[in-house]
């Protein structure tokens, strides 16, 4: 039976890790003869070939690669190779306006109609040649290795024709080309190792990224869970939010696999401030849309829905900014409407007198203000913004209409609601400000 590109592939990536340097070559080479659109073993090639300090040869091979990975629809895979070109061949920067003009918001061959590009699954190619004893079918060592190796790494002989539209890059092609342009010279390379964690949940966020290359899982704390949010791959953009609103990052991003990642900080928005500002603002829009996703993922409102019931209902709330110490609900009238809380931080309180006795701290993705809807009673308690963020609002109107449609969303918020009733007298009764047979409204 024939071994797949894959297997061969493991075998490049342990040789490389362990620094068989002629090893992985050979195997690269098999990969090719086998497999020549493999652009993987060609980046590998001029990998090997730098680390053999063969700098020549390991930038033509950057060359090649980062063309074909340009105009192939792959421009996240040409970004890393020019960076890697660039680092011993300054004057290749000059590409990257290239790239921008190709992918950026005035470009007429991105198209928002033609899907992310994926390299071909390594498992379904096959090798006709791969059963072979590599180290005695290619004997070759030294110079004779590296010259064979960097002459298949260049070959673009039989290659698919290149697309006429190429797909946009998430976050980037929304950018005009100057702009798009000054990004690309500031991203920064990080190549890492297949373990390990890229971004710690509650650490201060200053960079946001695009995955390249590999694959990365979100997590985030939810009481005792470490819920995952996502799993992300090639093309996907992570840590934007914590740059955006300046709070601490607030999920932890794990490596799966080796990654290629391409990384913005903050310091290079602010040094250029005013030519940045469409950065910025696409930023924001990207952001958002990421908030309204991990909104779905976390709440106990919508994550308990059916997929295709949470994008309806999360079409019916309207978005609302709130300052800190804003009071969003005043106890003792009826209530407004549901309330989920998108970024920042609210506070639960009761009155007893003068004094206001705190209740709960809720953060994103927490509900409020479903109990005195579905009680159809007065609040009992106010609610005020601890910090400046964002809300998404239900009226009660819209609410009434919703559950009536949707019985799934009654028993959700019923079930919510009776935790908290009994979270409140727990609270209450501890404090002394109500006695065991009483309890309050949230």
């Amino acid at each position: 039976m024939a071994k797949t590109l894959e297997s061969m592939w493991k075998e490049v990536v342990v040789a490389f890790e362990h620094k068989r340097w002629d090893e992985a070559l050979r195997r690269c080479i098999v990969i090719l003869q086998g497999a020549p659109s493999s652009f993987e073993a060609r980046m590998k090639i001029a990998d090997i070939l730098l680390k053999q300090g063969h700098e020549r040869e390991a930038a033509e091979v950057y060359k090649v690669v980062a063309w074909h990975f340009t105009k192939a629809g792959f421009p996240l895979l040409g970004i890393v190779a020019i960076k890697m070109l660039t680092a011993f061949e300054d004057s290749y920067n000059a590409v990257l306006e290239v790239l921008a003009g190709l992918y950026s918001a005035d470009s007429d061959r991105v198209s928002k109609d033609v899907p992310p590009q994926c390299l071909p699954d390594l498992s379904q190619i096959e090798l006709s040649n791969a059963g072979l004893n590599v180290d005695s079918a290619i004997p070759l060592e030294g110079r004779a290795l590296v010259e064979l190796a960097s002459k298949l790494a260049r070959d673009e002989k039989g290659l698919d024709d290149y697309p006429s539209k190429l797909p946009a890059i998430p976050l980037f092609s929304d950018l005009p080309e100057d702009a798009f342009a000054r990004v690309l010279r500031d991203l920064r390379l990080n190549r890492l190792a297949g373990d390990g964690v890229v971004i710690k949940e509650g650490e201060r966020g200053n960079s946001f990224y695009l995955l390249a290359r590999g694959h990365v899982e979100v997590r985030k704390k939810v009481g005792s869970e470490s819920l995952v949010l996502a799993r992300l791959s090639d093309g996907s953009v992570f840590g934007e939010m914590a740059l955006v609103s300046s709070e601490p990052r607030s999920a932890t991003v794990r490596a799966l696999s080796h990654l290629d990642l391409l990384e913005l900080g903050r310091e290079d928005l602010e040094r250029g401030a005013k030519e940045m500002a469409s950065v910025s603002k696409a930023l924001l829009k990207f952001t958002r849309a990421r908030m309204l996703n991990n909104l779905m993922a976390l709440s106990a409102v919508f994550r308990t829905l059916p997929s295709a019931d949470r994008h309806r209902l999360l079409d019916c709330f309207v978005s609302m900014e709130m300052s800190k110490g804003q009071v969003l609900i005043e106890e003792g009238l009826p209530g407004p409407g549901l309330f989920v809380l998108l970024r920042g931080e609210v506070e639960v309180k009761k009155r007893e007198g003068e004094t206001l006795v705190p209740l709960a701290l809720l953060r994103e993705g927490d509900v409020f203000g479903e109990i005195s809807l579905i009680k159809e009673s007065p609040t009992t308690a106010t609610v005020i913004a601890g910090a400046d963020g964002e809300l998404l609002y239900l009226s009660r109107s819209e609410f009434e209409k919703q559950v009536r449609q949707n019985p799934d969303l009654w028993k959700t918020l019923t079930e919510i609601g009776d935790e908290r009733l009994k979270e409140t007298s727990r609270l209450m009764t501890e404090t002394g400000f109500l006695s065991d047979d009483e309890f309050v409204l949230v």
